[in-house]
């Protein structure tokens, strides 16, 4: 179940599910201070001196349990429980299993705190949210030739947003519990977990079928699901994809997309644009088929008769329909769009200023046939809501999105997200070196090639996202992240596919 996330919520649901199944409560929080006992032996085979820093929950109670389970391999363990006793009934137990076994518990912290060789973290579970009183926070902040241990989760951390309070513990090593929680895979607290690790508490796996977890989309697996290619295959089997992109002062964003949904695969691709911006896809591609368009004074799309009718008559037999990168935001082509979308009845993809395009006018998007692929500002726009505040929740975002449009959604930045509002995956990999103007449209590219060649949304979206990343991770092993460029995740994804 590596490849499996759970929300804070679901973790719930999944624990009564064992329990009802005959592995109680207590057994898996036996198992849980168990696993993170034998990682820390396994981790840390030379230490000998463990702090554990515990809460009143079962978390603090899984802190006890481990504490336990280290004194009976002759490690010196304390634990420091500064909120005082645990109040549920099974940590309890084993806090009452640790006094007998005469393990230390202090209230407040002794020269042990200063002289262990690793703090683990036990303070808050995966249901914490808020802020961390300042007494707790100066106890978080240890010293740095100190290893520092998370049990589950780091303390002061959002489990479902990822966001985290002020002095929420940096772990070097996060042992976490029955299914890694979603707000993991995303940022700043990604940062603040460290080394994550997987333990088993007894989970069956018939429980993780009566809810639907995150996936955490995984290379091999992706590949595997790949449109095959037989040896008596033909173009036209492999889709066409009608692209709507570009503008005069913005064509390098066009010629990327292009380029990347013919490297992925599509059988066909053409590209209705400015002139100026066929000339360069000639000479860069000329695999793609060029419609010129007519332009307003500023290089921008007409909406117009004649560029309607050029356009109603191209979007015949298509498979897919990419509309936006660097198509600018004007009247013009804000109703354009809406001729487009309601024009065709290919799936859409919706990029860059494609989504700009329907910021205001939402209902236009296709409820069922239509990817959205927005970086956190553009879903702002188009929930109606700041930056911020999609990037303090990223999940609900998404997912909101979707609802809202019938779409599929792909929330792009570190820890990307795919979801049609019922379905959630996470991206981890890909880097910094990604971070620059045009790889967007890149992955718009190739979200529309995979459209083109039969797979369904939601599979074009993940597979897309997956080999986006896997190129910039293939890219960054060969080029510094300052030095790396969109077209060079094109040019890595040979060794991708």
């Amino acid at each position: 179940m590596n490849n499996l996330l759970v929300t804070p919520e679901q973790m719930q649901i999944l624990e009564k599910l064992t329990d009802k199944s005959g592995i109680s409560y207590q057994e898996m929080m036996e198992q849980a201070g168990h696993a993170l006992a034998m990682q820390l032996l396994l981790e840390y085979p030379d230490c000998q001196k463990f702090l554990f820093l515990a809460g009143t929950g079962n978390n603090g109670g899984d802190c006890y349990v481990a504490g336990y389970y280290l004194k009976l391999k002759n490690k010196q363990v304390e634990i420091l429980a500064p909120m005082g006793e645990p109040k549920t009934e099974i940590s309890k137990n084993a806090y009452h299993r640790v006094i007998k076994n005469n393990i230390p518990v202090k209230s407040e912290p002794d020269y042990f705190y200063e002289q262990a060789e690793i703090i683990i973290d036990g303070l808050f579970g995966t249901g914490f949210h808020g802020e961390l009183p300042e007494n707790l926070q100066k106890l978080l902040v240890t010293k740095k030739n100190q290893i520092h241990v998370a049990c589950d989760i780091p303390s002061g951390a959002n489990g479902l947003t990822g966001q985290v309070s002020a002095g929420t513990f940096q772990a070097d090593l996060t042992v976490t519990f029955g299914a890694e929680k979603f707000g993991m895979s995303q940022y700043p607290l990604r940062t603040y977990c460290g080394k994550i690790k997987l333990a088993n508490i007894g989970i069956p796996e018939q429980a993780f079928l009566e809810i639907q977890p995150i996936t955490r989309l995984d290379l091999e697996k992706i590949k595997n699901n790949l449109p095959e290619r037989k040896p008596d295959a033909y173009k036209n089997q492999f889709g066409h994809v009608l692209a709507v992109a570009g503008s005069c002062r913005m064509r390098g964003a066009c010629v990327l997309a292009v380029t990347a949904c013919m490297r992925t695969g599509a059988g066909l691709v053409t590209c209705a644009s400015a002139e100026q911006v066929l000339s360069a896809i000639a000479v860069r591609m000329p695999e793609i088929m060029c419609l010129p368009l007519e332009l307003d004074t500023n290089g921008f799309f007409l909406n117009d008769l004649n560029n309607q009718e050029i356009l109603r008559n191209h979007l015949k037999n298509k498979q897919a329909l990419l509309i936006g990168c660097g198509m600018g935001v004007t009247e013009q082509t804000q109703n354009l769009t809406k001729f487009l979308l309601s024009q065709s009845s290919c799936p859409v993809i919706l990029d860059a200023d494609g989504l700009n395009c329907v910021a205001s006018c939402i209902e236009y998007v296709p409820r069922g046939r239509t990817i959205l692929t927005p970086h956190a500002g553009e879903a702002g726009r188009l929930l109606g809501i700041t930056t911020e505040e999609v990037q303090k929740d990223r999940f609900h975002s998404a997912k909101k999105l979707a609802e809202l449009t019938g779409a599929v959604v792909i929330l792009k930045g570190a820890g990307t997200i795919v979801t049609d509002g019922e379905q959630v995956a996470v991206c981890n990999q890909g880097n910094a070196g990604m971070a620059r103007a045009g790889s967007g449209d890149v992955l718009a590219g190739m979200t529309a090639s995979f459209v083109a060649q039969g797979l369904d949304l939601y599979q074009s979206a993940c597979t897309a996202v997956m080999l986006h990343a896997a190129a910039g991770d293939k890219t960054a092993k060969n080029l510094p992240y300052r030095y790396m460029l969109p077209q060079d995740l094109i040019d890595s994804l040979k060794d991708i596919l």
